[in-house]
């Protein structure tokens, strides 16, 4: 499909086309127009080839607190984080849980679809989250085409790997009050926004993630605010003295 073709005035036998109708046109440009696509799965496509999938990628804010899938699920989809914060858990045996990373603007998640095997984790939006939907068929049909998205993918799943090692390696180390301190400059250099707030997860959900209890979470939090290492905007977001903190995280 020609790049022009996406914004012109639409007729009755265009329209027919998805890919032409006024939704088709608004994918198409908001594709286009997407800054996380050049670091996310079709950064390398051109106007033409991204114009002509883009009508099949619809797109969806997930709430805060509600669930994106769960373990064991089979989406025909993977998922492209566009913003906000995802918290992927895995249940043990006892029926506790742990946090195995955030995912964050320009993620993949569900890559395990690929392979056709169920999702591994649980994912819940941690803020109010904007993912991209794309369907296994378009991958695979850009992929057949395309050989350097085999690559792409590759490096998305060593990206993911790399932060589940560095979780286990930075939050299983030290005192309470460093990993947290070590997790509040993570959540800033992960999601802050431009005025340098970042949403913190529930005293249950930091416990999870640092290996400790949420009273002891909950406590050191509340020690932080009461320093000023840490500011409350409301219930959820907040901002931090970075610098302060990443020594504290560094055990000065």
């Amino acid at each position: 499909m020609r790049a022009a073709h996406a914004y012109r005035v639409l007729s009755p036998v265009a329209s027919e086309d998805p890919a032409l109708t006024p939704e088709g046109c608004r994918r198409a440009a908001r594709c286009r127009a997407c800054t996380v696509r050049q670091n996310a799965l079709f950064v390398n496509l051109t106007h033409d080839e991204l114009d002509a999938i883009a009508w099949k990628v619809p797109e969806e804010t997930i709430p805060a607190g509600e669930t994106l899938y769960r373990s064991g699920d089979q989406p025909g989809m993977i998922f492209i984080l566009r913003s906000g914060l995802i918290k992927l858990e895995t249940y043990l045996s006892d029926g506790s849980y742990r946090i195995v990373r955030l995912a964050r603007r320009s993620d993949l998640l569900g890559l395990e679809r690929l392979l056709d095997s169920p999702c591994d984790h649980t994912a819940i939006a941690l803020a109010d989250t904007e993912v991209c939907k794309v369907s296994l068929e378009v991958v695979r049909q850009v992929m057949a085409h395309q050989p350097w998205l085999s690559t792409q993918m590759i490096r998305h799943w060593h990206q993911a790997l790399q932060q589940a090692d560095g979780w286990l390696a930075q939050y299983s180390l030290g005192a309470g009050r460093q990993r947290v301190a070590r997790f509040l400059v993570d959540l800033h250099d992960l999601s802050g926004d431009e005025q340098g707030r970042i949403t913190i997860p529930s005293r249950d959900d930091v416990g999870a993630i640092l290996g400790i209890t949420k009273e002891t979470a909950s406590r050191l939090i509340a020690d932080f605010h009461r320093t000023g290492l840490l500011t409350k905007i409301d219930q959820q977001r907040a901002t931090i003295q970075r610098t302060a903190l990443a020594g504290i995280a560094e055990g000065e």
